[in-house]
């Protein structure tokens, strides 16, 4: 009978324990993962549109008619920690119509950073692109651009 009143006790302690943890963690840990595992480069992915890819030579920008992509990326470092290289970006103008618009690029600096869980893989979420020249680009748009290779993905609940 004592040992069954411990066995209880010491279940009581350790349930109100967990329950009290639970209560006081508050964050959303679904998201981004501080300090994961330690990865194997091969183990660190991204997106292109809604293919997970491992060092991939084209990003896809627009997914829907390819008017936007970075092409040519020569990736100078991939980890968990991140990924950066450079590549060539390419977009339809789409004057004086996306069928027949011009396409331009420019040289490009790029980063990959945000390391992401998502089941079971890790994924590099954030793109950073930024003209080599450091300036806008010569057809007048902004040298600096930033999106999340990720949220579509989230948004389908695909993979």
């Amino acid at each position: 009978m004592i040992k069954s009143r411990a066995v209880f006790a010491a279940s009581a302690v350790f349930l109100s324990t967990a329950l009290a943890a639970s209560f006081f963690m508050t964050g959303d840990f679904s998201k981004t993962v501080a300090k994961p595992l330690k990865l194997k480069p091969s183990q660190v992915l991204t997106w292109d549109c809604e293919y997970p890819e491992y060092k991939p030579e084209t990003i896809m920008i627009y997914c829907g008619d390819g008017g936007a992509y970075i092409d040519k990326i020569n990736w100078k470092s991939w980890s968990q920690d991140g990924a950066e290289g450079t590549g060539e970006y390419y977009k339809n103008l789409c004057e004086p119509d996306c069928a027949d618009g011009k396409i331009v690029h420019a040289p490009v600096s790029v980063r990959l950073s945000e390391l992401t869980p998502r089941k079971g893989k890790y994924y590099l979420r954030t793109l950073d692109m930024t003209s080599i020249s450091g300036k806008d680009f010569p057809w007048g748009e902004s040298g600096v651009f930033e999106w999340d290779v990720m949220d579509f993905i989230e948004h389908m609940n695909w993979d």
